[in-house]
């Protein structure tokens, strides 16, 4: 992450099991102030951690996220927000804030450690403008109509724009981010 960065406020859109991983879901992450939409393949355990804290219920037995967070409070530990501050060859890295005795600390983190924190104790999920700007979906653009119409003479980046959103268009997230990486790669 670039030091100079905004950090752009994100909230859990939803989750959506991914056909073509097995037990993996999708978390779409969408900006509070836009239309972009990022998402991040997490596993199942990681996913039903989220929904858990993102619906409030408190299971019979404490969930790791809810251990993680009763042992930060028990240390005194404010969690002040989770950062989504790296992406290297399609992972994604963050961290957790927090204050505690007066110091501000930094645990590195999982994203979906991290967002299964930030749903239970109510902080803000930041996401990094590059970062939203790799590997971020804009929403309601482009037009599905323009593409339909320059399909057969379209360039190969005119193809795989067309087939992002219509990706998108469908929610299915994970083939928009592939195809989004494959965009990516083509374009530069």
């Amino acid at each position: 992450m670039d030091i100079q960065d905004e950090m752009v406020p994100v909230e859990v859109l939803g989750l959506s099991t991914s056909p073509t991983s097995g037990s993996a879901f999708v978390l779409v992450l969408g900006e509070v102030a836009g239309t972009r939409k990022l998402p991040i393949v997490v596993g199942e355990t990681e996913a039903t951690a989220i929904i858990v804290g993102v619906e409030k219920k408190r299971p019979p037995r404490p969930m790791s996220h809810d251990l993680l967070c009763d042992i930060m409070e028990q240390a005194g530990m404010e969690v002040t927000d989770v950062l989504i501050d790296g992406l290297e060859e399609g992972t994604f890295f963050s961290k957790i804030r927090f204050h505690q005795n007066g110091e501000f600390g930094i645990l590195d983190s999982r994203p979906s450690d991290a967002v299964a924190v930030a749903v239970r104790l109510d902080v803000d999920i930041l996401v990094s403008e590059s970062i939203l700007d790799e590997a971020g979906i804009p929403v309601g653009e482009p037009d599905l109509k323009e593409y339909e119409e320059i399909e057969d003479s379209a360039s190969p980046i005119e193809q795989l724009e067309n087939k992002l959103a219509r990706a998108v268009e469908k929610e299915d997230y994970e083939e928009a981010a592939r195809v989004r990486d494959a965009l990516a790669k083509l374009r530069s």
